[in-house]
């Protein structure tokens, strides 16, 4: 008896799960069937993701990216909702927003695992000339002193330790992109920022992907693609700079790694709040639309226990 009642409150967990995910594809007749509410409804409408794949233009920098075949886009407003209200970042952490690249499996947001957070930044020109002489070692230990400092400012779950590099920085100098990943906690979680700024003539575009430590292999096998997914627009590459007309930024490519931890490279993580959500939507799941799978499976519970 014990394990009839076991294994259909597995497979009660495992069809809510599977309702909640696939939600978006469920039609109207279903959910009434189902007798999912309309608080319920807007729930979980609320949790669906709708990304946009192809080119994506982003004028405020002369840039464009041709979404991933593994992606999906999210425009600014998803972006921020994935970032602040399921990854509970402050949303003042988060500045000069493109939008984000999720994976395209994912249709709610709770789902996400990665994801590519682009900003911009219109600095001007950086020089690549030191590209081969920084000491990235003496650079961190400069940042984790940095990052102490920064904590004495911030509230105690805002907070970050730098462990050190996940990805040593390097430079692709065919594409003009510089790419790094640190290890940080932040409010007592482990995360891995993974940093890409590609330059343009007239500043950056950074692209950073926000992970569990688990899937710095599964990033780092896309580095590439998302790379060159990026693309400038005509007049704006990097190599169309000209030192008479166009401004020259302050930035080096050392100080793209070390400078300004915070308003600069950004610290953001997954904590909190998604988690949270989740489960509030299980619940909510078991007393709205589990209603109806519950009732059949404990009539038939019953049937097993008059044979």
């Amino acid at each position: 008896m014990k394990t009839i009642k076991h294994f259909y409150s597995l497979l009660i967990i495992a069809s809510l799960e599977l309702m909640l995910c696939s939600f978006v594809n469920i039609s109207d007749e279903e959910i009434i069937d189902m007798g999912i509410s309309e608080e319920m409804q807007m729930e979980l409408k609320e949790d669906v993701i709708s990304g946009q794949t192809g080119r994506i233009e982003f004028p405020v920098c002369h840039a464009y990216i041709d979404v991933p075949s593994d992606f999906v886009y999210l425009d600014e407003e998803q972006s921020k909702k994935l970032l602040v209200s399921y990854w509970n970042n402050p949303e003042s952490h988060i500045v000069n927003l493109l939008g984000t690249l999720v994976p395209r499996v994912s249709t709610c947001f709770y789902q996400v695992s990665v994801a590519y957070v682009l900003t911009y930044d219109n600095c001007g020109y950086i020089k690549d000339d030191d590209a081969n002489s920084i000491d990235y070692s003496e650079l961190l230990q400069q940042m984790q002193k940095e990052a102490e400092e920064e904590n004495k400012n911030l509230p105690e779950d805002q907070r970050f330790v730098i462990h050190g590099w996940a990805v040593s920085p390097h430079y692709n100098q065919s594409n003009h992109a510089l790419i790094w990943a640190k290890t940080l906690s932040v409010g007592g979680g482990e995360t891995v920022n993974y940093d890409m700024r590609i330059l343009g003539k007239d500043g950056l575009v950074s692209i950073n992907a926000v992970i569990d430590p688990t899937l710095i292999e599964e990033v780092r096998a896309k580095e590439s693609e998302i790379i060159h997914s990026l693309n400038f627009d005509q007049g704006h590459a990097y190599s169309d700079f000209n030192p008479s007309q166009d401004k020259v930024s302050d930035w080096t490519l050392g100080g793209l790694v070390a400078g300004g931890i915070l308003a600069k490279t950004g610290v953001l993580s997954k904590i909190g709040i998604f988690l949270l959500k989740f489960w509030k939507l299980i619940a909510v799941g078991i007393a709205g639309a589990g209603a109806a799978i519950i009732k059949y499976f404990k009539r038939r519970g019953e049937e097993k226990d008059e044979e």
